[in-house]
C-alpha cells in the first residue's frame, strides 16, 4: 500500500516537500523558461491549483540554486545559467496579512520589509513605520549589495475582498497602483519580479504603472505549468490510484475514469488541448479513498463562495443552465481581466467555476463555450446558485437533507426512498418556477441538477446507438437510465409510463461502453402534483 504521508496536501513549503520526500508533480523545464529571464510575471490561476507552492519553489531556487531540485528538469539547465549565484528574496504573501484599510495593509508589508533590511544589514530610515512601503522596499533595493529576488502571493487578496464595498475597494486599488509603481522604479535593480492571483486587473489600473509585466496566464504553453495533466496522474500517482480502486472495489480503468470526472477539466487557455486536474482534490482523494469522490474545492472554499455568490446577484432571474454553459467569442475573454467592468461571468471564469471549452459546430467550425470544467466544480456552482444566488433560495439544510438521502439510496439499491426523494426535489427546486412543470426536460433538469448537488455523476443526452437517453447516472459499478415523460392528465400517465419503458428497451440506452450492471427506469411526472406520479424498475 502506497505510503499517505507522501502526498503533499496542504503542504506549501518546496524544501519540507523535497526533504520528507513527497511526491512533485515536475514542471520545472516550465519555470526555468521564465524564471531565467529578468522581467517582471505576473501569473493567476483559481485557489487551490498550488500557487504558493510554486513561489516557495522560486524562493528556494533563488536563495539557495539547486540543492533542493536534484534530480529535477530544472536542475541542469539553472546551473548552467546561473553558475552557482544566490539571491535575497523579498517574499510578501497577501492572503496572510491581517488588516482592515490600505494603512493596516501597508503597515502589514512595512513590518515584512523591515525584517527583511534588518536580514540584509540594511539600515532603514527612523521613520520608515510613517514611511509608503514602496518607499522603504526602495529604500532597501538600492541599499543593499545583494541583488533581489521580489515574490508577492495573493497580490488581489485586498481587492477581491472587498468587492462588496466600492469605497474601500478604490482605497485598495489607489494603493496597490502607487505600491506597483514603486516596484517599477526598482525593476531594473532586481534579478526577478513574480507575482501571483486569483484574478487579472487591466492594465489601466492596479499594473498601470508596472506596465511591462508579462502575463503567463496569456500564453499557451503555460497553461500546464499548475495542475496535473493526464500524463501526470498516470505517472506520478498510478500506485495511488491502484490502491484506491482495491479500496472502493473497482477497476483501476474506472477508478481514472471517476477522478477525471470529478477533477479534471480546467483549460486556461483557449489553443490548449488538454485539461488539468485540480491538484488540491486530486490529493485529498487518494490520501482517503475511502471516504469516495468528495467534493474538496468547495469544502475548503473559505469565504471566496460568499464573495462570489454577493457579486453575481444580478442573476437571480436567470435559469441555473444558462450559466452551467455559455457560448461567447474568443475576443471575449479579453474583457474578462478587469474588475472595473466585471460581469458575473468574469468572476465565475477567474474564480475557477467556469472553464473553456471547443466544440465543433453546425458548420464545421469551432465554437468557444464556458463550462463547469468538473463534477466537484458544477455541484458547487449550482449548490452556490440554490442557496446564496436564487431570489427564493434554499436552506443548506434542506439540500444536504436531498443530497445525503440520493447518496444513500443509490447506495442501498432502495429505489422506492430515491424516487420519493426525486420527488422532494421536484417540489424543492421547482416550486417558483413558472416553466418548471410545462416542460419533459425542464423536469428531468430538477433531477440533474439534484444529482449535480449530491456529488452524483450523472449525464443527460447520452448517445448510443439508437438514440439519446434522457439521463445517466455513472457510479463506480453500477450505470442506472432514467426515461422522463411529463403527465399533464392523470389518465395519460399509463400510456406515457408504456412509451418510456419502449424507449428505453428499444433504443438500448445504457448499452454502451465500459459495460456495468445496468439499471433501466422510467418515470412519469405528474405537473399537476409536481411529483412523480408513476415508475418502473426494468
Amino acid at each position: 500500500m502506497p505510503d499517505p504521508e507522501s502526498l503533499p496536501i496542504a503542504n506549501n513549503s518546496f524544501e519540507a516537500l523535497r526533504n520528507n520526500n513527497q511526491k512533485y508533480v515536475d514542471h520545472t523545464d516550465l519555470v526555468y523558461e521564465f524564471a531565467s529571464l529578468y522581467r517582471p510575471v505576473l501569473l493567476t490561476r483559481p485557489r487551490r491549483f498550488g500557487k504558493s507552492l510554486l513561489l516557495s519553489a522560486l524562493k528556494s531556487l533563488f536563495s539557495h540554486g539547486t540543492e533542493y531540485f536534484k534530480g529535477l528538469k530544472i536542475e541542469k539547465l539553472w546551473k548552467e545559467k546561473e553558475q552557482g549565484r544566490t539571491y535575497k528574496v523579498i517574499h510578501l504573501d497577501f492572503s496572510t496579512f491581517s488588516f482592515e484599510d490600505k494603512n493596516e495593509l501597508n503597515n502589514q508589508i512595512t513590518y515584512i520589509l523591515a525584517d527583511c533590511a534588518k536580514r540584509d544589514g540594511v539600515n532603514l530610515p527612523d521613520d520608515y513605520k510613517d514611511r509608503g512601503a514602496g518607499l522603504n522596499l526602495k529604500t532597501i533595493i538600492e541599499s543593499a549589495p545583494a541583488e533581489y529576488v521580489l515574490l508577492i502571493d495573493e497580490y488581489d487578496y485586498p481587492l477581491t475582498h472587498s468587492l462588496g464595498n466600492k469605497e474601500l475597494f478604490e482605497s485598495y486599488r489607489q494603493y496597490m497602483q502607487g505600491f506597483f509603481g514603486a516596484i517599477k522604479g526598482v525593476t531594473g535593480d532586481m534579478r526577478f519580479i513574480f507575482i501571483t492571483g486569483v484574478g487579472r486587473f487591466a492594465k489601466t489600473s492596479v499594473f498601470s504603472q508596472l506596465n511591462n509585466l508579462r502575463d503567463l496566464g496569456l500564453e499557451s504553453d503555460f497553461s500546464p505549468l499548475l495542475g496535473y495533466t493526464d500524463d501526470d496522474i498516470h505517472q506520478y500517482f498510478d500506485e495511488y490510484v491502484e490502491n484506491a480502486a482495491k479500496t472502493l472495489n473497482i477497476s483501476k480503468e474506472e477508478c481514472y475514469s471517476q477522478i477525471k470526472a470529478h477533477y479534471d477539466g480546467y483549460r486556461f487557455h483557449v489553443e490548449n488541448e488538454s485539461t488539468l486536474y485540480n491538484p488540491w482534490s486530486v490529493l485529498n482523494f487518494l490520501s482517503a479513498p475511502k471516504n469516495g469522490f468528495k467534493n474538496f474545492w468547495y469544502e475548503t472554499g473559505g469565504a471566496y463562495p460568499t464573495l462570489v455568490a454577493n457579486y453575481i446577484e444580478n442573476i437571480q432571474n436567470v435559469p441555473l443552465e444558462s450559466i452551467q454553459k455559455i457560448e461567447i467569442g474568443a475576443d471575449e475573454l479579453s474583457t474578462f481581466y478587469d474588475y472595473f467592468t466585471v460581469t458575473p461571468l468574469s468572476i465565475l471564469y477567474q474564480s475557477g467555476y467556469l472553464s473553456l471549452k471547443v466544440e465543433e459546430n453546425e458548420l464545421g467550425g469551432q465554437s468557444l463555450f464556458l463550462v463547469s470544467p468538473n463534477l466537484e466544480v458544477k455541484s458547487s456552482l449550482t449548490k452556490l446558485y440554490y442557496v446564496a444566488v436564487r431570489k427564493d433560495a434554499v436552506e443548506t439544510k434542506t439540500i444536504q437533507n436531498i443530497s445525503s438521502a440520493i447518496v444513500s439510496n443509490f447506495d442501498k439499491s432502495d429505489y422506492e426512498k430515491l424516487i420519493k426523494t426525486f420527488s422532494a426535489a421536484l417540489n424543492t427546486f421547482g416550486y417558483d418556477d413558472n416553466e418548471a412543470f410545462k416542460s419533459e426536460h425542464y423536469c428531468r433538469d430538477i433531477v440533474y441538477f439534484t444529482l449535480t448537488l449530491s456529488g452524483i455523476n450523472a449525464q443527460r443526452e447520452v448517445i448510443s446507438a439508437d438514440g439519446r437517453a434522457d439521463l445517466v447516472v455513472e457510479l463506480t459499478d453500477k450505470r442506472f437510465v432514467f426515461e422522463f415523460k411529463l403527465a399533464k392528465t392523470k389518465s395519460s400517465e399509463d400510456k406515457l409510463l408504456k412509451e418510456a419503458e419502449n424507449q428505453i428497451l428499444d433504443k438500448r440506452y445504457g448499452e454502451i461502453l465500459p459495460l456495468k450492471d445496468l439499471i433501466r427506469i422510467p418515470i412519469v411526472i405528474s405537473s399537476k402534483n409536481k411529483a412523480i406520479a408513476s415508475w418502473k424498475l426494468l
